[in-house]
């Protein structure tokens, strides 16, 4: 039996190992593509870039090591089919549980892993990764012109349609600039001297940067534009013009930048994230969570206790209800003369004030609640993402393992396709099971296992009838028993 299990491991560990590096390396190649403009001959070093691509490649590890543990499974056992080996193994009185036993072990540690990784590695990984991008970013203006995308500062904001490969001439340039205390000429256009300016718009067709190295200014030649400057209506209160047009073929436009040479910047400003939380660190913000919504339920009683009383109206005999009526027809006398009129209306103004300022402070305090609720529904989702990929882990194994030994073939097609097709409904679930949690639409427990919730019967479901060697995949079984179905 050792070296039966010893084989079975064998036959899953190399698939499973080749095809985890393979996709890995396929996605790596994926976030490459995206960045790899902006990446090379920026002038950063090299093991800048293995830092980033280190950092990447973790978080593709819940996309591939899923999907590898499922390619895995259904090739070993679809090639044990396919050389009769599980044949034997089950004439030898070998049932398909007690040979996928040796796997189940490995299966359990690669799930274990899955649980440190996303729990403790995973959340490091992904925002190390985004304090370096946002370093890079920062590190050359021309890669922080991004098409489509405003470069803002606290008193410009750039646009650019598009860019050329090096990076440094952009075209459909658009610059708002609202450094009224950092007064220049554009072109021959100067109103340096004018008290009156405010902020301008800047358009262009076409720009390039000068002198891209200087890290402290941002130089841009444009060509072929025209600037709107609007007046400041504090000191030109009187035009009926509150803005001039200007066209110009040719100029020269300039900002002062901080330094853009690659820093480190302090990580703790990326901390704050639930997604960056890990398990110990989930359950004390649940608790201080916890204590908020309290407080905050307490306030409203509190303030209901404070501002109505509470009339017991109960248990009244008859000689109260008299005095009540009597109090009422002298009440009612009076308000008949004239005589208390202006002080019931008086009385009901100041009603209706109180009344609106308690309304006001419940929906503050109702507005809070829900921030918290939500708050509190994006920590469930977080503490679920801990484990939903572990229960992914054994419940593609579950589900590939009796699927190749039903369908008996091994090799790179058809294990490779279906697969694929399985870990595409797989994720398509699991992102549309986390949207909807993250937007409120559906509980977060509930969201975030809706992959399980709707693979899990159908992995149940294949194993018995794999164990049972049901031929539910069998095509010529299903044409054999339709041709006797005819012939009857």
């Amino acid at each position: 039996m050792k070296r039966i299990g010893w084989m079975i491991i064998g036959s899953f560990c190399g698939p499973f190992l080749l095809n985890f590096i393979i996709w890995m390396v396929i996605l790596d190649m994926q976030f490459l593509w995206l960045y790899i403009d902006d990446l090379m001959g920026k002038g950063l070093e090299w093991g800048i870039i293995l830092e980033l691509m280190l950092y990447a490649s973790a978080n593709w590890v819940p996309l591939a090591l899923p999907l590898s543990v499922l390619l895995a499974s259904i090739m070993s056992f679809g090639s044990l089919g396919e050389k009769n080996e599980l044949l034997a193994l089950k004439a030898a009185g070998f049932s398909l549980f007690k040979i996928m036993k040796p796997l189940i072990v490995v299966i359990f540690f690669i799930s274990t892993f899955a649980f440190y990784f996303t729990n403790s590695l995973w959340p490091i990984a992904h925002f190390k990764m985004r304090v370096l991008l946002r370093d890079i970013q920062n590190t050359k203006v021309a890669l922080a012109l991004q098409p489509g995308v405003f470069f803002k500062t606290d008193n410009f904001a750039i646009r650019v349609g598009s860019k050329n490969k090096d990076g440094n001439e952009f075209n459909d340039i658009l610059i708002y600039d609202h450094s009224n205390n950092n007064k220049q000429p554009l072109g021959v256009w100067s109103y340096n001297k004018d008290p009156r300016d405010f902020k301008r718009v800047i358009r262009a067709k076409k720009g390039k940067l000068i002198n891209p190295e200087d890290k402290t200014r941002l130089d841009l030649e444009l060509y072929d534009g025209y600037m709107i400057q609007e007046w400041d209506p504090k000191s030109f209160t009187n035009s009926k013009n509150p803005y001039t047009k200007y066209n110009f073929e040719e100029s020269v436009i300039s900002f002062q930048l901080n330094s853009f040479e690659f820093e480190r910047t302090s990580e703790s400003n990326y901390q704050r994230d639930n997604h960056l939380l890990n398990l110990n660190q989930i359950s004390k913000k649940n608790d201080s969570l916890n204590i908020e919504i309290e407080s905050n339920y307490s306030k409203i009683e509190q303030l209901l206790i404070n501002e109505f009383i509470i009339l017991q109206d109960t248990n009244r005999n008859s000689n109260q209800i008299s005095k009540e009526s009597k109090n009422l027809e002298n009440k009612i006398h009076l308000i008949q003369n004239g005589q208390s009129l202006a002080s019931i209306k008086n009385d009901q103004n100041i009603t209706i004030k109180k009344l609106s300022k308690i309304s006001s402070k419940i929906k503050r305090y109702k507005k809070r609640e829900s921030i918290l609720l939500n708050n509190k529904a994006d920590l469930i989702i977080e503490w679920n993402r801990k484990f939903t990929l572990s229960y992914a882990v054994f419940m593609l194994f579950f589900l590939g393992a009796p699927l190749g030994a039903v369908v008996k073939k091994g090799g790179l097609g058809w294990p490779v396709i279906t697969a694929i097709l399985i870990f595409l409904i797989y994720f398509m679930l699991t992102r549309a099971g986390e949207e909807m949690a993250s937007n409120h639409n559906m509980g977060p427990n509930t969201g975030m296992w809706l992959s399980a919730i709707c693979i899990t019967p159908v992995s149940i479901f294949i194993f018995f009838k794999a164990n049972q060697d049901a031929k539910i995949f069998d095509i010529e079984w299903y044409k054999k028993l339709l041709l006797n179905i005819f012939k009857k």
